[in-house]
């Protein structure tokens, strides 16, 4: 008798879909670069099909603007920052000398583009010569490094600043530097013509639509939330950041602004790329999208490609489109092309990991949209949510200034061996423990009139008590808080929300000062004068003209109302542009 046929096994079941809902191919996909570009266009324009309600974008749009108005530097901010700038241009003057107007102390990243925030860093950079193209030997950069860091170290131990900490060992050797007066970090380079360049490009960049600079300033509040805004960590930086929403605002339909190869075509001079700006002035003027549009559409477009940065596509601003690019191992896992050097990788410090959380913060930004947008939570929700509670000493929080313990900086790890030694002593200005002095900070509550237009509050200052006695390690308060007489809201036409008004004063209080004598509440009062130990007394404050040097600019961008509290549409506005 035959023996019955042996029955084929069952099939064996599908593995589960992993966590981020993406099916994963058992073989690897090469992708064509022509197929790859083109399949993520088609996951963008899918992905925008998620359901919107156009009744609730007006609320939406509100609310991010709401946000940008709290974000945006103050007057105070400004003349902060181009105090600081004299006064280490001082200091570099009493250490080399001074030889045909150098060496020059000159700011640049997020203060020259007008992207910062009152707790953002300063980045400086000592230049000795105006060469753009020219090279300066590392060694030479780490000697200036070294002989400012002697004389700041002086300066730390008479109080006026802490944190002196020169990282020679990094790509780009820096001087880290806080000053104790403000809590506004500086971060000093040498000869840094490469982030100088790039960033009075993006400074000239902005100019052409004012929707970019609004949203520059969203992302990189929403990406300091969630934590994703920090390079050392294996994050994205926040060049990656404003490169992104400028390839965001590049590839719309129709495009709001142009790619860097027709601002680039005559050259990376500034004077070229100025007068090409001039050029593309209302290019963006056909594409009618809101803030709210756009944010929306860029949260969905870079959830949409998250599962194609392995296998190439890269975001390219110089041709404003996707491209396929193979990158040596390292380069990064998100991958954002530098417009000037093609050959770098705007996000490689990204990692695999933190790509992954990258993903999920999107992905749950775009959650948190939908079911707004389907009536499942309310606009104040949905606010907390995505940026955490919005009162003005919470978003200062996001921008602390830094605190040993928590960085992993060097200095965190010389500082645990100076504990364990029992060399540890409280530094003026600080607790026996290390602690950072924490800076108080004003309150603002925002009146939303009809339409959501926010309209900015009445400043807060610190105004100085009487001289007091304050002890070493003291957890006692030394500032006391003063309101300011109500102002108009927006400023005359002449100047931008943010530019420097006739009667603010420079600041004493700069490096060694108390913070609090910085505008006065009378716009009458003079300036105190300075005693013979302050730095700022060896200041003579001078305008600088030129278009590399932020100090002919006229601050942040304003949102544009007309006479019934309505928004201007976007891009057509002829005084919102920064000459």
């Amino acid at each position: 008798m035959a023996t019955a046929a042996a029955s084929p096994p069952p099939p064996k079941p599908e593995p589960p879909t992993p966590p981020d809902h993406l099916p994963r191919p058992r073989v690897a996909i090469s992708w064509d670069p022509q197929a790859l570009c083109k399949h993520a266009e088609t996951c963008e324009l899918e992905s925008e099909a998620f359901l919107t309600d156009p009744a609730l974008l007006p609320t939406l749009e509100g609310l991010l603007l709401e946000l940008y108005e709290m974000l945006r530097p103050k007057p105070a901010d400004y003349e902060q920052r181009r105090t600081m700038i004299d006064v280490f241009n001082k200091i570099a003057e009493d250490i080399f000398g001074k030889t045909n107007g150098f060496p020059d102390v000159e700011a640049f990243g997020s203060f020259t583009m007008d992207l910062f925030t009152a707790k953002s860093d300063l980045d400086l950079s000592v230049n000795f010569s105006n060469d753009m193209d020219g090279k300066f030997a590392r060694f030479d950069q780490i000697s200036v490094i070294r002989k400012l860091a002697k004389v700041l170290r002086k300066h730390q131990s008479s109080g006026r600043c802490y944190g002196v900490l020169p990282i020679v060992s990094a790509k780009v050797p820096v001087l880290k530097v806080t000053d104790k007066g403000t809590g506004v970090e500086c971060d000093i380079s040498v000869e840094n013509k490469d982030g100088m360049s790039r960033s009075e490009i993006f400074k000239l960049f902005s100019s052409i639509d004012e929707r970019f600079q609004i949203l520059c300033f969203l992302m990189k509040f929403w990406a300091k939330t969630h934590n994703v805004n920090c390079p050392k960590d294996g994050t994205m930086s926040s060049m990656a950041i404003i490169s992104l929403v400028a390839f965001h605002l590049q590839t719309r339909h129709p495009p709001i602004l142009p790619a860097f190869s027709g601002l680039l075509k005559d050259g990376t001079d500034i004077a070229s790329i100025q007068k090409n700006v001039v050029l593309f002035e209302g290019f963006g003027s056909s594409n009618k999208e809101s803030v709210a549009e756009l944010f929306v559409s860029l949260m969905s477009k870079l959830l949409a490609v998250e599962g194609l940065w392995e296998h190439g596509l890269c975001a390219s601003n110089f041709d404003g489109c996707w491209i396929s690019k193979s990158w040596g191992r390292g380069i990064g896992s998100l991958t954002v092309e530098d417009f000037l050097d093609r050959s770098q990788n705007f996000a490689r410090a990204v990692g695999k990991a933190e790509l992954r959380t990258i993903r999920g913060c999107l992905r749950d930004t775009v959650s948190k949209l939908t079911d707004f947008f389907k009536g499942n939570i309310d606009a104040p929700t949905l606010k907390i949510r995505i940026f955490g509670a919005l009162n003005q000493e919470d978003v200062l929080a996001r921008y602390p200034s830094p605190k040993p313990g928590k960085s992993k900086r060097k200095r965190d790890s010389q500082h645990e061996k100076q504990k364990k030694k029992g060399k540890h002593t409280a530094q003026p200005g600080r607790s026996a423990n290390g602690a950072a002095p924490m800076l108080p900070t004003p309150t603002v509550v925002f009146a939303l009139p009809g339409r959501y237009a926010p309209i900015l509050p009445t400043p807060t200052v610190l105004v100085p008590p009487p001289p007091p006695v304050h002890q070493v390690g003291s957890t006692q308060p030394i500032y006391q808080f003063g309101p300011l007489p109500q102002q108009h809201p927006f400023p005359p036409s002449r100047f931008a929300y943010g530019s420097p008004q006739a009667h603010l004063h420079p600041a004493p209080h700069m490096i060694g000062q108390p913070q609090g004598s910085f505008i006065h509440p009378n716009p009458g009062v003079q300036r105190q004068q300075h005693s013979p130990h302050m730095l700022a007394s060896l200041l003579n404050h001078r305008a600088i003209n030129g278009s590399s040097h932020p100090y002919g600019f006229n601050g942040a961008q304003q949102v544009q109302y007309d006479g019934n509290g309505r928004l201007l549409p976007y891009a057509i506005n002829p005084n919102y542009r920064r000459v």
